[in-house]
């Protein structure tokens, strides 16, 4: 009799401890396989989007310069305040910058920042969708900049939050 309930017990703990064994392993299976469709969809995302660089221009008046991308990719762009905006350049004294610019909403841009002045489709500004670049479409950018020497070639480099880059180099 005392050997009976010693089993049961026993028996007990075995399958309990085999019931949250598997729970363990089921719950476990079921993150990674919600990971890797995760990445699956990312990765299928940053396939999909492209962006080209069109034109940079320098207007040595303001300060500025003018960055026209264009969306060639097959998926909208958005999240613009989450770009990354990096631009080597010279300065009028040959001094050698390199800069993150933090984004701005301001119009003029302040200086070492960037803005969006305007989102085009076909030349004429977006009306479906405001702040989305959609596949076809042009973003204009505004850099401001302190001085550019006139005797260098300089890089602006525009990376998504996806990790999607466009790079034009531009010459005062």
């Amino acid at each position: 009799m005392e050997t009976a309930i010693v089993s049961l017990i026993c028996i007990a703990l075995i399958v309990f401890g085999g019931m949250t064994m598997s729970q363990g392993f089921l719950t476990s299976v079921d993150s990674t396989t919600a990971g890797l469709e995760e990445m699956s969809n990312t990765s299928g995302e940053i396939m999909r989007t492209e962006l080209s660089a069109q034109d940079a221009s320098w207007d040595n008046g303001q300060h500025m310069l003018d960055v026209t991308l264009r969306n060639t990719g097959q998926t909208k762009v958005a999240s613009l305040d989450k770009w990354d905006v990096i631009i080597q350049y010279y300065d009028d004294g040959g001094g050698y910058h390199v800069l993150w610019l933090p984004y701005t909403t301001g119009n003029p841009p302040g200086i070492h920042e960037w803005t969006v002045t305007g989102i085009y489709l076909d030349g004429q500004p977006e009306a479906f969708e405001p702040n989305i670049i959609n596949p076809g479409e042009d973003v204009v950018m505004q850099i401001q900049l302190l001085s550019l020497s006139k005797d260098f070639t300089n890089l602006v480099t525009i990376s998504t939050p996806n990790g999607i880059p466009a790079s034009i180099s531009f010459e005062n």
